[in-house]
C-alpha cells in the first residue's frame, strides 16, 4: 500500500486540519474500497447497501464492547460537586434540603475506605485555593471562597455518606436491583451526598530528637463541613448512542436486502411460471 503511506505522510503539512484529513482518509481508504470493489460487482445502489450493512454491523459490535468496559469514546467521568461550605452548626446553616437532618440517616464512613479518599481529595480542591495557572490561563472563580490557603492548616475530622443506592427500577417502595458478579446493573440512581468534616489545625512544634506527630484538630475553631453531591456523569454515553444509532442503520440495510431478495424471488417466479 505505497500509494496509502504517501497519503497519510502527507498528512503532517497542516496541524490545525489534520484530524479532519485522517478521518477522511480512513473512510475513503476503508470503507470507500470496499464500496469500490462491491459496487463494480454488485452494482452501485446494491454495493452501498451491502457496504452500509456491514459497516454498522461492525459499529454495533464495535460500540457493545466499548459499552462493557467502558473504552472508546467516553463521556464525562464521575465527579463531586459542591453543594456549599458549612462554617459551625450544619444542621442550622445548611441549604440543601438532604443534609438538614444530619446526622440522622447518614452512615459515618471508617478510615482508610476508599470512598473517603475519593471524597476528601475532591473536599481538597475546594477548601483551598487552586494552583497558580499557567501562563496566559485563568482560573475560574470558586463558587465558594475557599476557608484555608494549604492543606496543613487543617485537619479532616470524619466523612458522612448518604444515598447513592442504584437500582434498576422501583414497585412501591421496594426497589429491584440486579447483581451479576461484581458487576451492579441499574438505570436509576438516588442522589448520592458526602459531607467532608474538617476543623482548624494546631500549631505543631518539632523539638529536636523528638518524632514528628500527627497533626491535631484545634477543638476551640468552628466544624467547617463540606457538602457535595456525587455527578455519576456519561462515561458510557456517546457510545450507547452509537450503538443505537448503527443498529437502526443495519436493521434498516438487512430489511432493504430482505425485500430486494423476496422482489427477486417472486420475478423468478413470475418468469418459470407457464404463460
Amino acid at each position: 500500500m505505497p500509494h496509502a503511506a504517501l497519503l497519510v505522510a502527507a498528512l503532517h503539512w497542516d496541524p490545525t486540519i489534520r484530524g479532519f484529513l485522517i478521518i477522511a482518509a480512513g473512510v475513503l481508504l476503508l470503507p470507500g474500497s470496499v464500496y469500490l470493489l462491491l459496487a463494480t460487482n454488485t452494482g452501485a445502489r446494491l454495493g452501498f447497501i451491502l457496504t452500509a450493512a456491514g459497516l454498522s454491523g461492525w459499529m454495533f459490535l464495535l460500540a457493545v464492547i466499548w459499552i462493557v468496559y467502558g473504552i472508546g469514546l467516553k463521556g464525562n467521568a464521575p465527579t463531586w460537586q459542591i453543594k456549599e461550605i458549612v462554617t459551625g452548626d450544619l444542621t442550622g446553616h445548611a441549604a440543601t434540603p438532604a443534609v438538614r437532618n444530619f446526622p440522622n440517616g447518614w452512615k459515618l464512613v471508617a478510615p482508610g475506605d476508599s470512598s473517603l479518599a475519593v471524597a476528601q481529595s475532591a473536599a481538597d480542591h475546594f477548601l483551598t485555593p487552586a494552583a497558580a495557572p499557567a501562563a496566559g490561563q485563568t482560573n475560574p472563580t470558586p463558587k465558594f471562597p475557599p476557608p484555608f490557603k494549604v492543606p496543613a492548616d487543617y485537619v479532616a475530622i470524619g466523612g458522612y455518606s448518604s444515598g447513592g443506592n442504584s437500582y434498576l427500577f422501583r414497585i412501591g417502595s421496594y426497589k429491584v436491583e440486579a447483581t451479576i458478579r461484581h458487576h451492579h446493573f441499574f438505570i436509576k440512581h438516588q442522589p448520592h451526598y458526602f459531607v467532608i468534616r474538617v476543623q482548624k489545625a494546631l500549631p505543631t512544634v518539632t523539638l529536636a530528637g523528638a518524632p514528628t506527630t500527627l497533626p491535631a484538630p484545634d477543638v476551640t475553631q468552628p466544624i467547617i463541613s463540606v457538602v457535595m453531591l456525587r455527578d455519576v456523569g456519561s462515561l458510557r454515553q456517546p457510545n450507547v448512542f452509537i450503538a443505537i444509532a448503527s443498529l437502526l442503520v443495519f436493521v434498516v440495510c438487512c430489511w432493504s436486502l430482505h425485500r430486494r431478495d423476496k422482489e427477486i424471488i417472486r420475478r423468478r417466479a413470475l418468469a418459470a411460471a407457464p404463460a
